[in-house]
């Protein structure tokens, strides 16, 4: 009996360690089953990811500029990107016909640039953060018509941009500490003092003009630097320049250049009519905004008689465009200018901004118009030019025989409408017109 229980236990003990190893069996085809899909998907992503990288590297700007500085002293990593610093001179960019300087290339190897100059100058506002303010709405297509001019100008935007880190911390001591209060939900921005920080001490960025920065400090003021160099800081109620910040995707081609001033990086395999050259009979005029059925082109340097640059009052009493009023450049420009022009008939008769500038809203400048065939450049609308002393189309609600000029330095004052200063006219015409040349200076668009 004693042996029967005995041989019974034996195979019943048997048994369950038959069944604890086929459990250990089945646990264990299941935690390398695991482990491969696991390890195997890390695998795969990993390879994936790199061949993407090596991608993106082969023949991307982002490659160029690497190669280009992997011996430069003035390209420096700080904390994961890749600055320009100090007097860099072969960061060039042109996009959208516009001159830009690469500040910077991030971490998942998108690139961060600033024009050049600016390309407009408006007030900040005062008391608040940059997401508030006037040049953020005109940089940025937001809520309505009025709203971003540049981003609606540029050249394919979502082609070739993504959007921007807009810094919006209070800073009261400029060094370079990381952002922790980020906007990312639009494309242009200003810069940051975090970054003007990194590219170091009287370095490119300093341009002989005023322009505000992206950050204010925890009274409210806003950043900006002189065009000696220095930085300040402003209430946001003078007018300085607007420089804008853009961010170029990581995958971007690279088509030509070598970052030099006189051969700039290019992205672009097309053409943009935006900023573009056109030459109507001897003259040189320059694309500044782009519509439906037509262009709005500013004259690329100063209107000369004879080879001499003309100088003229802008009227005798009022800041109001008038083309009948005699003695006022509004009918100098559309009676004794026009009449002069071989291509007078080609320019339209349209609506052009004529308003007051109370330093709260560029929109009430823009919406505030006269119907003329020449004009002036207006306050919120782009400039390409780098010209001085010369009136724009827009006044002040202090005084109605006060207009704004536009200085050297991208600060606009106003003087006296009896003043005398040169003019830089602007008219419109039909995109159609334009049947020969790729818009360089070299090579202008020009009517058959």
């Amino acid at each position: 009996m004693i042996k029967l229980l005995l041989c019974i236990k034996i195979v019943r003990s048997g048994i369950v360690i038959r069944k604890v190893k086929i459990s250990f069996c089945i646990v264990s085809f299941l935690f390398l089953l695991a482990c491969g899909v696991i390890f195997g998907y890390r695998f795969i992503k990993l390879y994936f990811d790199n061949k993407k990288m090596l991608s993106i590297e082969r023949n991307s700007l982002v490659k160029t500029i690497r190669d280009n500085n992997h011996e430069n002293q003035n390209y420096k990593d700080i904390n994961g990107e890749e600055y320009f610093i100090n007097n860099s001179n072969n960061n060039y960019l042109l996009y959208s016909n516009i001159l830009w300087r690469i500040i910077k290339v991030n971490s998942d190897n998108s690139i961060s640039a600033i024009s050049d100059k600016s390309l407009t100058s408006l007030s900040f506002g005062q008391g608040v953060k940059y997401n508030e303010s006037q040049i953020d709405e005109w940089l940025n297509n937001k809520s309505d018509d009025l709203s971003g001019i540049l981003e609606k100008n540029l050249n394919s935007v979502d082609k070739y941009l993504v959007k921007t880190n807009s810094c919006l911390d209070n800073v009261d001591e400029v060094d370079n500490n990381s952002c922790t209060d980020l906007n990312n939900d639009y494309y242009f921005s200003l810069l940051s003092t975090r970054d003007l920080a990194n590219t170091g001490k009287d370095s490119y960025l300093i341009n002989s003009e005023f322009f505000y920065l992206n950050n204010t400090n925890s009274q409210n003021q806003v950043w900006y630097i002189s065009d000696d160099g220095k930085l300040s800081l402003d209430s946001g109620l003078d007018i300085m320049g607007v420089r804008p910040v853009i961010t170029i995707k990581p995958n971007i081609d690279y088509v030509s250049g070598n970052g030099y001033l006189d051969n700039p990086y290019m992205i672009e395999k097309e053409n943009s009519l935006f900023g573009a050259y056109v030459k109507l009979d001897n003259d040189i005029w320059r694309v500044y905004q782009v519509n439906d059925n037509e262009i709005r082109i500013s004259l690329n340097d100063y209107l000369k008689i004879n080879d001499n640059f003309l100088s003229h009052r802008y009227s005798n009493d009022s800041s109001f465009y008038n083309d009948n009023v005699l003695g006022s450049i509004a009918y100098y420009l559309n009676h004794d200018y026009l009449n002069g022009l071989s291509y007078k008939d080609k320019i339209k008769d349209v609506t052009w901004s004529n308003g007051i500038y109370d330093k709260t809203n560029y929109k009430n400048v823009l919406k505030n118009t006269v119907v003329s065939k020449v004009a002036l450049l207006s306050i919120g609308y782009v400039k390409l030019n780098n010209l001085d002393n010369y009136f724009i189309m827009s006044s002040t609600p202090s005084n109605a025989n006060l207009i704004y000029v536009n200085l050297a330095n991208q600060k606009l004052y106003t003087r006296s409408v009896q003043a005398e200063f040169k003019i830089v006219p602007t008219i419109s015409i039909d995109k159609d017109l334009l049947k020969k040349g790729n818009g360089t200076i070299d090579s202008p668009f020009e009517m058959e």
